[in-house]
């Protein structure tokens, strides 16, 4: 028996991929390799089974690799006794993932200079003064980022006016610095977490969704906020997936589990109670006898002939089928269509269709019976004239109505662009500034 060989040559596996054949050097090589180990799952798995056959336990190549992946933990011990900046901006990084922020500040506090490290090292130096309100701590990371210019500058101006209480200075100047550098992670997160402070939340939503979808490397901060905004808007599978984003990247994270927990809860107990309210009215109508109406003795008894007895029977009949029946002409039809226009119902509905009445349009916000009790952060206003508002501890139009104009002209920024449209919302609701 002859066997025929092939000339083609036989298939080899695939090699292996190498991530690094040392670890990385700088600032710049480390959040590479960062990215693309974290690409997906399957990477980050990837990854992690090379490293622990290639680097030894604890050599600082090692450190480097567990820190990119995740592990902070495991690779802190091998950066205690790192003397250069990249090792020392990575020991930084392993405390604030670990929640150490004041051991990482002292670390950052070394590393102001202008390469990518020294300029990181300052942007989170200052995002950890803001959440710590610690103006004094932020000069010197202030001034260098003032040294490196551009968008870093703006980043830098926006955190000494927030730091300052001059909020809707530090909007501006976030927002500069984003527009100008969509890749400052540190900036976007300043602007969202100031919009969602001030109720933008749609704003805010846009900015924190660009550590969501890849646009920016995930940031535990953001994610967990975004995610709580989708809870406060009843998506919960949204804010699920956020809140999954950080216990995928830091397990031991106690806030985001709980956090996860609450969100998958809401997944199976949610249920619509104004649906549900909306149906139980929609249906105690549809149960309505006809007999309740006035209608003449003919249309009565060819309804009962039909047995048609409630609103329900009566819309699934079209105006074909009812004229078809003996006695029921264009009169019996036009007192039947006028009772149903009563309900805001029509013939040919069917009998769970949503009830097109007056009870069920869309109303504005509640408010009681008065305007003035209604909340500002119901308006469609713009972030400028909202931030102002908030600043100025304005909750509800009745606080607005009784403010006067040079009250509000006096915030800052705040210009008379703001000041007609405030005027204009006012007229909506029949209401004015004094003065």
């Amino acid at each position: 028996m002859t066997t025929e060989m092939s000339d083609a040559p036989a298939s080899q596996p695939a090699p292996e991929t190498r991530w690094y054949e040392q670890a990385p050097k700088d600032w710049t090589g480390w959040s590479d390799l960062r990215e693309r180990v974290n690409a997906s799952r399957e990477e980050r798995e990837n990854f992690r089974n090379w490293l622990a056959k290639t680097e030894p336990e604890g050599s600082v190549a090692a450190a480097a690799g567990l820190l990119a992946a995740g592990d902070p933990e495991r690779a802190l011990p091998a950066l205690n006794d790192a003397t250069d900046a990249l090792g020392r901006q990575l020991r930084a990084e392993a405390f604030l993932e670990l929640g150490r922020k004041r051991e990482a500040c002292d670390l950052l506090d070394e590393l102001y200079d202008g390469s990518p490290a020294g300029v990181h090292a300052a942007r989170t130096r200052i995002e950890l003064c803001l959440a710590m309100r610690d103006v004094d701590g932020a000069k010197a990371a202030l001034a260098a980022l003032n040294k490196a210019g551009g968008a870093d500058a703006d980043f830098a101006k926006g955190a000494e006016a927030e730091l300052a209480g001059n909020y809707q200075e530090a909007l501006d100047a976030y927002a500069v610095a984003v527009e100008a550098d969509m890749g400052n992670a540190e900036a976007t997160f300043a602007l969202a977490r100031l919009l969602d402070r001030f109720g933008a939340d749609e704003d805010a939503i846009a900015y924190y969704s660009r550590f969501a979808d890849g646009s920016l490397p995930p940031h535990v901060g953001a994610l967990l906020n975004l995610g709580v905004l989708y809870e406060d808007a009843e998506n919960h599978r949204a804010a699920r997936r956020c809140f999954l984003l950080v216990v995928r990247a830091d397990p031991t994270n106690d806030r985001a589990r709980c956090y996860l927990r609450d969100a998958e809860a809401s997944m199976v107990q949610f249920y619509d109670e104004s649906r549900e309210r909306n149906a139980d009215k929609q249906n105690a109508v549809m149960r309505i006898p006809v007999t309740d109406f006035e209608l003449s003795v003919r249309a009565r008894n060819c309804l009962q002939r039909m047995n048609i007895h409630s609103l329900g029977d009566l819309v699934q009949r079209s105006e074909s089928e009812l004229l078809s029946f003996k006695n029921f002409g264009e009169t019996s039809l036009q007192e039947v269509k006028d009772i149903l226009d009563m309900k805001g119902l029509r013939l040919g509905m069917s009998p769970t269709a949503t009830i097109e009445s007056e009870a069920e349009t869309p109303a504005g916000p509640e408010h009681d019976g008065d305007v003035r009790s209604i909340k500002v952060s119901e308006l469609d206003l713009s972030v400028r004239s909202r931030a102002a508002l908030a600043m100025l501890g304005i909750g509800t139009l009745g606080d607005l109505e009784s403010t006067t104009e040079t009250t509000l002209l006096s915030c800052k920024n705040f210009g008379q662009t703001s000041l007609d449209e405030i005027r204009s919302k006012l007229r909506q609701y029949n209401l004015d500034l004094p003065g």
